[in-house]
C-alpha cells in the first residue's frame, strides 16, 4: 500500500514538473503586440522607482520585442518628457507605455506609465533678482551649489548654516522635487566664505540689522512645502498679513504665479497696495463684453465715494481717477494685468482669471485636495476687449481643453 501510494505520489510529481516545464515554455515564446503609436502633449514626468526600465521596440507591431536599454533606478532625480504613447497587449492583457526623453542627458525609450508620475523633478525656474534682504537660520539646513539649466539642476558642495549667522539673499527661484515647487533663496554669509542656494523655510528675517523689511517671502501658492534634499522638516508659509509674498512684486522676469483670492484680501487689509494693477469689467452686464479697464494702485479701504456708508472695498486707480472694483469676491471681473492668474473656490468649483491662457497640463496648486480629481477648475482667459476663452481641466485626460 506504501509502494503504491508512492508510485502515486511519483506519478503526481512528475506530472505536476511537466506541467511547470510546459508553463515556462509558454511565457519564455511569449509575444507582445502593440497598438499605432500616438503623439501626446509634452508632459513632465519623474519616476523615484529602483525597479523598472525603460526599453527599445522592436519587431513589428504585430510582434513586439523589448530590449531594455536604461534603468530607472539611475534617474529618481530627474525629469521625463513624454511625447508619444501606445498600447500593448500581453496575454490578452493592454498596458500603456510612454515614449520619454531624460532631461538629464537625453536618454530616451519607452516606459510604463504606472511606473511615471505626474510633475517636474529636479528642475528650475530662472533666478530673478530679489532685494538685498538679511536673514538668519531658523532651523538646521544647507547652502547649494546648483548646476545645470532649467531642466536639470544638480544639488551639490552642501555647506550647513550656521546659527546665529547673518546670510543675505539677493536672488530667488523655484525648484521642483517629486512634483512639488520649492522656493530657494541665493545668499550670500556675512563673511563671504558661503554662498549658495538655500530653502527659504531654513530662513527667518534678522530683527536684530532691521534690515528685511518683510519676513520670509512666502510659497507663490501658499501650500506646505517640505525640503526633500536635506532633511524632512515641513514649513508652512506665514501668514500673508504680515510677509512679502512672491506675487507682490514682479520685475517683468519671474514665472506667472497664481494668487489666491483670500490672500490677495488679507494682504490688501493688511495695509499693502497691489502695484501690478488689475483689470476689471466696465459692465456687469453679461449680454456683450466690455472693455478692460486697467486700474492700478490697488488698495482695499472704505469706499469714499458713498456719502451713505463706508464699507470696505477692493479699489484702485483708474485714468487718474479713485475707482471701485468690487466689494464682493466675484473674481470672474478681475484678471491681474502682469498675467498671473487670480483664483478662489465658489461652492464645489475652482475659478482661475488670467489674460494668459492654461499651460495645457500643469495641475496649478490651490490647496485644494479635489481640485484635480473631483471637480475639474475653469479658467476664464481675457481679452482687452472684454471677451474671453474658456477653459476646463479634463480630469480623463490631465489637461486644459478651451470652450470658445
Amino acid at each position: 500500500m506504501k509502494y503504491n501510494q508512492g508510485l502515486i505520489l511519483s506519478a503526481t510529481v512528475l506530472a505536476t514538473l511537466a506541467m511547470g516545464a510546459t508553463t515556462l515554455t509558454a511565457n519564455a515564446a511569449t509575444t507582445y503586440k502593440r497598438s499605432k503609436i500616438t503623439k501626446v502633449s509634452s508632459k513632465a514626468y519623474y519616476s523615484q522607482r529602483q525597479t523598472g526600465k525603460t526599453y527599445q521596440f522592436k519587431g513589428t507591431a504585430k510582434k513586439l520585442v523589448f530590449k531594455a536599454n536604461h534603468a530607472l533606478k539611475n534617474y529618481t532625480k530627474t525629469t521625463w518628457q513624454a511625447s508619444k504613447k501606445t498600447m500593448v497587449t500581453k496575454n490578452g492583457k493592454q498596458y500603456l507605455y510612454y515614449y520619454v526623453k531624460n532631461s538629464r542627458n537625453g536618454a530616451t525609450g519607452w516606459v510604463y506609465s504606472k511606473y511615471l508620475k505626474a510633475g517636474k523633478n529636479f528642475q528650475a525656474t530662472t533666478a530673478t533678482t530679489a532685494t538685498a534682504t538679511t536673514y538668519t537660520p531658523a532651523k538646521t539646513g544647507k547652502v547649494y551649489t546648483l548646476s545645470g539649466d532649467n531642466t536639470y539642476v544638480k544639488f551639490s558642495n552642501g555647506q550647513a548654516l550656521k546659527t546665529g549667522e547673518n546670510y543675505t539673499q539677493t536672488q530667488q527661484r523655484y525648484v521642483y522635487k517629486a512634483g512639488k515647487k520649492y522656493l530657494y533663496y541665493f545668499v550670500t554669509s556675512a563673511d563671504k566664505k558661503v554662498s549658495g542656494w538655500t530653502w527659504h523655510g531654513y530662513l527667518k528675517a534678522d530683527s536684530s540689522t532691521g534690515s528685511a523689511s518683510a519676513t520670509t517671502t512666502t510659497n507663490t501658492n501658499n501650500t506646505t512645502t517640505t525640503d526633500t534634499n536635506n532633511t524632512d522638516s515641513t514649513e508652512t508659509d506665514s501668514s500673508v498679513n504680515n510677509s512679502t509674498p512672491v506675487w507682490a512684486t514682479d520685475d517683468g522676469q519671474r514665472a506667472r504665479v497664481g494668487i489666491p483670492m483670500s490672500d490677495l484680501k488679507a494682504y490688501l487689509k493688511a495695509g499693502h497696495q497691489y502695484n501690478s494693477g488689475l483689470y476689471a469689467e466696465e459692465s456687469d452686464d453679461p449680454s456683450a463684453p466690455y472693455p478692460l479697464l486697467l486700474a492700478t494702485n490697488v488698495f482695499y479701504g472704505p469706499d469714499k465715494s458713498n456719502a451713505y456708508s463706508r464699507y470696505d472695498t477692493l479699489q484702485g486707480t483708474v485714468n487718474g481717477h479713485a475707482y471701485v472694483l468690487e466689494d464682493s469676491d466675484n473674481i470672474v471681473q478681475l484678471a491681474p494685468a502682469n498675467g498671473d492668474a487670480l483664483f478662489q473656490k465658489i461652492g464645489t468649483a475652482m475659478f482661475f482669471v488670467s489674460l494668459n491662457k492654461p499651460e495645457a497640463t500643469t495641475q496649478y496648486a490651490t490647496g485644494d485636495k479635489d481640485a484635480y480629481k473631483m471637480y475639474g477648475p475653469s479658467w476664464f482667459q481675457y481679452k482687452l476687449d472684454g471677451s474671453h476663452t474658456y477653459w476646463v481641466y479634463n480630469l480623463d485626460k490631465g489637461q486644459w481643453e478651451s470652450f470658445k
